[in-house]
């Protein structure tokens, strides 16, 4: 029961941050996201045995390049950030005075493109500098949030069919179904609200959300048996560390800015 409680407590003092932060100012949001994001990477580091300051200074560096962008048709601005960022930790390389392995390499661009681009992503949600988009970012963390917690308490009380034993024994199909019925329900409740597009495009997210949070996390906890530790850090009590907290979100922030995108091909 105290774990319960001290994990319900750190986990709205971590809510409570992001969502004042979204309705607060956009700028605020951008940088809340930007110091998560850092001490995310920094803990996915220590789990891969990855010591490197590069993916981090370029995750920042495009962040706020993306704020201060004024772009409204991103097609092409997103695969060039892509190479960009792959250029530059190249020619880093090249002039390195240290010998570089393949492995470490890997490692790094692992770093930059897994965790970096993920966390880019949840800002971009927000929209650019001339249009700001909270209820994105809303329907987004809302999503995720309501599917982890019901899968979690759901599958503590009635789990009994392991979904993934191999990589995590206590992550169950019950809490799976579980989660992704009441994500549907909120997707209901967002239609009600924020009737801006059809029911039908909020159930595709919501489906494709709570599939794709389930996904992100069972990838963390792959990496934490490599790393053989229970979480990635401890800095939110009874949670663990930020990397604990944020892997499905970095996960399903592209796909869902896709989906967002081109909402006339999902429903």
């Amino acid at each position: 029961m105290r774990e319960l409680f001290v994990r319900g407590i750190s986990g709205l003092f971590y809510v409570g941050l992001i969502l004042g932060s979204v309705y607060y100012d956009r700028l605020i949001f951008t940088l809340v996201i930007l110091i998560f994001s850092g001490l995310a990477m920094v803990e996915f580091q220590r789990l891969v045995n990855h010591k490197s300051y590069m993916p981090i200074a370029l995750a920042i560096l495009l962040a706020y390049n993306f704020y201060q962008s004024k772009i409204n048709t991103p097609e092409l601005y997103y695969p060039l950030l892509s190479v960009f960022m792959a250029h530059v930790f190249l020619i880093y390389w090249l002039y390195s005075n240290k010998s570089i392995s393949l492995g470490y390499l890997s490692r790094t661009l692992l770093s930059l493109f897994y965790i970096g681009l993920g966390c880019f992503f949840i800002i971009a949600l927000a929209g650019n500098v001339n249009q700001y988009q909270p209820q994105n970012i809303l329907l987004f963390f809302v999503l995720i949030w309501i599917n982890n917690s019901c899968a979690y308490l759901i599958g503590k009380k009635l789990g009994k069919n392991p979904l993934f034993l191999r990589v995590s024994p206590k992550k169950t199909w019950e809490g799976f179904v579980g989660g992704l019925i009441f994500t549907l329900i909120t997707a209901l409740i967002f239609h009600h609200f924020y009737a801006n597009q059809s029911l039908l495009y909020y159930l595709i997210i919501a489906l494709i959300t709570s599939v794709l949070a389930t996904l992100g996390d069972l990838i963390q906890s792959l990496f934490k048996r490599y790393a053989k530790v229970k979480d990635s850090g401890s800095l939110i009590p009874g949670h663990g560390g930020f990397f604990d907290r944020m892997d499905s979100a970095i996960f399903v922030a592209p796909w869902f800015y896709l989906l967002l995108n081109y909402k006339e091909y999902v429903s």
